[in-house]
């Protein structure tokens, strides 16, 4: 009888274990597909993800500047409102009573009326940053789960851990975050990140790795790019991009300062990281298995767009404030010359060409890798055109997407170090740069 028992009660954990696994695959399909798999729709390739974005931009769009007006104008507010003075040093104080004034910027922002020291084109690039940023930040959070809650995050973990650990100080699950940074964009990325931080998933390093020297410019921000600049076939050159910044992330994390955080998870768990030699997937799922969370699907839904809209609240004045006063800076002062000035003995000293324009993109880059293209002349050379392209994917640092971002997250690292971050890969690309464009020049 006991062996009867034992038999049922192990057909029992095989059906469980079945049913569990069914379900693993279909919401891992669902949520690969709306994140990663282009499709044709009414003759444009999209993911799901840009398909929806485009949808709710053309259809929604006033009850959308409508959100970003109520979620700005709270934003400001409140922090006043809730202030106590013990918790804040005089210059978080002086930041706080600014934030009221993103409320003037943001009507000016999307009102139909030039302001002075802002172009057409100024105020177009703020607009779509605001928009793009926000509702895809909205739909990342919604659909987050089907990738993070159901499995997939360990069967990817699984088969690239070798691979990642070694080589660029990251666990195999991160390759999953990667792809969100290139295939919907950095906010939501970032947003990733920052949930399987506070889940236990990623240790300190892995977070501050990820947030720094991962946070790419979308795919679709590449191909935007690459056509403006003329590259063919764009392609391949996206993938030598990447490729270089991979290398250049394995130099990085490899230095101060983020050699030296910490190896430790933000609290201690159970959870520990996929590392099997055999039957990946099978062990996968069993991990999943044994550490999984009963919430169901729109529980986990409702819970992170709850969470992402408190960020967009927190980080949107802010946000707003600094692309308005940056655009203004950009364009209606001579900042750009100034601080260009500085790169340009790097520049001169590397011997790279158009040595101008560089350090201008390099300048401008630090504000927002996506806005210095329209800064760049039509007669760019196609050597210069690469180089400028290549620094546009490597800079993964900018004022206006992971410094400001930063404060919403549990994250232990300072904007100093971030803009640290960012030198070092600047300096180490451009050196990169350098010797294969001599290479090349000195073999013809």
């Amino acid at each position: 009888m006991e062996g009867i028992g034992t038999k049922e009660k192990n057909n029992e954990y095989k059906n469980f274990e079945l049913m569990d696994s069914f379900r693993i695959v279909i919401y891992s399909i669902c949520g690969f597909f709306i994140f990663f798999v282009p499709v044709n729709i009414n003759g444009s390739v999209n993911t799901i993800m840009y398909h929806l974005y485009f949808f709710i931009q053309e259809r929604y769009l006033e009850l959308i500047k409508f959100y970003i007006f109520i979620m700005i104008s709270i934003g400001s507010i409140l922090p006043i409102i809730k202030h106590k003075e013990k918790d804040y040093d005089a210059f978080s104080n002086i930041i706080k009573c600014m934030k009221p004034i993103s409320i003037l910027f943001v009507l000016i922002i999307f009102s139909k009326i030039e302001f002075k020291g802002y172009n057409n084109g100024s105020l177009l690039f703020m607009r779509d940053f605001l928009l793009k940023s926000i509702i895809l930040l909205s739909l990342t959070s919604l659909f987050l789960p089907l990738i993070t809650e159901y499995g997939l995050l360990e069967i990817v973990e699984a088969y690239f851990q070798r691979y990642t650990k070694k080589t660029l100080k990251i666990s195999g699950k991160c390759i999953l975050n990667i792809l969100v940074y290139l295939f919907v964009d950095v906010f939501s990325g970032m947003f990733m990140t920052n949930q399987l931080y506070k889940k236990g998933k990623l240790r300190h390093s892995e977070a501050c790795i990820m947030i720094s020297c991962f946070s790419f410019t979308s795919i679709l921000n590449c191909y935007y790019i690459a056509d403006e600049l003329s590259l063919k076939p764009i392609k391949f050159t996206i993938a030598v991009a990447i490729i270089l910044s991979l290398f250049v992330n394995f130099l990085v994390c490899r230095i101060w300062p983020l050699k030296a955080k910490k190896k430790s998870y933000l609290y201690k768990s159970s959870y520990k990281e996929c590392n099997f030699k055999k039957d990946k997937f099978k062990n996968a799922i069993r991990k999943y298995l044994s550490n999984k969370e009963n919430n169901k699907l729109i529980t986990s839904m409702l819970e992170n767009f709850k969470e992402s809209f408190n960020i967009i609240m927190t980080i949107l004045p802010n946000l707003v404030i600094i692309i308005f006063i940056g655009e203004f800076l950009i364009n209606g002062t001579g900042l750009v010359d100034t601080i260009s000035q500085l790169t340009y003995p790097i520049v001169e000293l590397l011997k790279l060409p158009t040595k101008v324009q560089i350090s201008e993109f390099l300048c401008i880059g630090m504000f927002n890798g996506d806005r210095y293209i329209e800064f760049i002349n039509n007669d760019i050379k196609d050597i210069s055109a690469l180089i400028i392209f290549i620094m546009s994917i490597v800079q993964t640092i900018s004022i206006s997407t992971n410094i400001v971002y930063i404060d919403s997250t549990d994250i232990p690292i300072r904007k100093v170090e971030l803009l640290i971050i960012g030198i070092e890969k600047v300096l180490i690309t451009l050196a990169i740069i350098s010797l294969f464009y001599y290479l090349i020049i000195g073999n013809l």
